[in-house]
């Protein structure tokens, strides 16, 4: 039996965190497909198959098509929330990738797809103000003279939740070959998370309102876009914007207490780096654009295509979203295509953002590619070290390092970052400020970031830099803004 995920009573009542108050486990049909993904090493979730039918094709129709390619497959009754495409199941150990295109030969039948994993993009290091040169490189301090955080904006942010809460989740963890049941504590960020700046969060994995960061990525990740000003702590771009944080990124300690009934300890390769569904991608972005968030934060990427994201950022695109992607950190192993980033080359509205350092140079890890339309502060450690992270509040490394028999994700500190997913954080700010000023069209949106980026590399645009680097300022005043 699948060990539910157990919520104490929330610390700030006073309570002991061994009487709990609810359950909460996430859905059964997901814990059931990654532990099977741990066993069989896939990159996507075994034994499901995304399928987009033909337009008016009847229910009935649908599932006769299913049984004719599939036979033992189904066709799940009603589809999960923000979803347009159909799930059809069958047994795990069952080829998905030929199913797939088993499915997709089909003339009742658009296209049809796995459920691929993709990986959040950043690499974390051990390690105020002071340090943030990323908000100086790209002239915020000016830009801030023209506006104060975007506080009439709403920025969703696709990630692995946010500190967002005191409290204490109890998890199964198999450890020294015993499983176990521990206590892990919990802490709110209060520069991000305070009073009136959340906006409709969600957790796709769990379905509920408590998107809990077990990683600490979207905490950083939402840090750089806004968190707010103060003594102790750094700034992000829109530090007034409200905060729409989508949970969609499981963490590598949330699969160790997925998998712990299976006597696992330490991750299969498939599985260390967490892992964030595309099916869930797609209904995050649904939601969002259809709860008011006009910028989409997506710090994530992999080597799967899915048309199903594809179909959702069109969608967001459409109803007055501007969407920042990261371009990928894979420019130094193969340089692979990355996705969902390559679909912004086509897709006026959305941006595939690279990495540069202090220098302005790309980020030797930046992916490279003719999808890449801007660079943004993503940080080098080769260049500078620590000094030239990307430094934000999140977690503390050393209390949610895998070595140790529990993590505690209460206790918060700055620590330095370098990714693109840290590059794609300061481009969706930007465009927080942007509408703001009451540039409401997502293409004119990019178009402003590209018309008045720094020009990097050959003189124009290239596959390394885009349009070039951002300058928050320049696009400012460069629209007639003055003040």
């Amino acid at each position: 039996m699948l060990m539910g995920l157990v919520v104490a009573t929330s610390l700030a009542l006073g309570l002991s965190a061994q009487e709990p108050t609810f359950t909460r486990s996430p859905r059964a049909d997901l814990i059931t497909r990654v532990r099977a993904a741990a066993r069989l090493g896939t990159s996507y979730l075994p034994g499901r198959v995304l399928v987009r039918f033909r337009s008016g094709l009847p229910t009935a129709a649908q599932s006769s098509a299913v049984t004719a390619a599939l036979p033992g497959a189904h066709m799940l009754a009603s589809g999960h929330r923000y979803a347009d495409v159909q799930m059809v199941e069958m047994a795990l150990d069952a080829d998905a990738p030929a199913a797939a295109r088993a499915l997709a030969a089909r003339p009742e039948v658009e296209y049809a797809e796995v459920d691929s994993f993709h990986y959040m993009s950043y690499t974390p290091t051990d390690p105020g103000y002071v340090r943030q040169w990323h908000m100086r490189l790209m002239n915020l301090e000016r830009a801030w003279d023209i506006n104060q955080g975007a506080a009439d904006v709403t920025v969703a942010v696709l990630d692995s939740g946010l500190a967002m809460a005191n409290d204490v989740l109890r998890f199964p963890r198999f450890f020294n070959g015993v499983l176990q049941i521990i206590d892990v504590p919990f802490a709110r960020s209060t520069d991000i998370v305070s009073t009136g700046r959340l906006a409709a969060p969600y957790d796709f994995y769990y379905d509920d309102d408590l998107p809990y960061d077990m990683d600490g990525h979207g905490t950083h990740v939402t840090g750089t876009l806004g968190q707010l000003a103060n003594d102790e702590s750094g700034v992000g771009v829109a530090f007034n914007a409200r905060i729409m944080p989508l949970k969609i990124c499981l963490g590598p300690w949330e699969l160790l207490f997925v998998l712990a009934e299976d006597g696992v300890s330490t991750l299969p390769p498939n599985l260390t780096s967490g892992l964030c569904l595309a099916s869930e991608e797609a209904r995050a972005v649904r939601y969002a654009a259809d709860n008011g968030a006009k910028v989409i934060n997506m710090s994530f990427g992999g080597k799967t295509p899915s048309a199903t994201v594809r179909s959702a950022l069109a969608y967001a695109v459409s109803r007055g979203a501007f969407i920042s992607i990261a371009a990928g950190n894979e420019a130094e192993d193969g340089n692979p295509i990355g996705y969902p980033a390559l679909y912004a080359r086509d897709l006026a509205g959305v941006m595939a953002v690279g990495a540069v350092g202090p220098d302005l140079a790309r980020a030797p890890y930046s992916s490279t590619g003719d999808y890449v339309e801007i660079t943004a502060p993503g940080g080098n450690f080769r260049q500078g070290r620590d000094s030239a992270l990307v430094w934000q509040q999140t977690y503390r490394e050393d209390t949610i390092s895998l070595n140790q028999r529990a993590p505690r994700f209460d206790v918060l500190a700055d620590d330095g970052y370098q990714g693109t997913s840290m590059a794609a954080s300061h481009v969706s700010g930007l465009a927080a400020l942007l509408y703001s000023q009451g540039i409401r069209n997502p293409a004119a949106i990019e178009a402003a970031i590209r018309q008045f980026a720094l020009d990097r590399g050959p003189a124009g645009r290239d596959n390394e830099y885009g349009f070039g680097v951002i300058d928050a300022r320049a696009t400012l005043r460069g629209l007639g803004i003055a003040r």
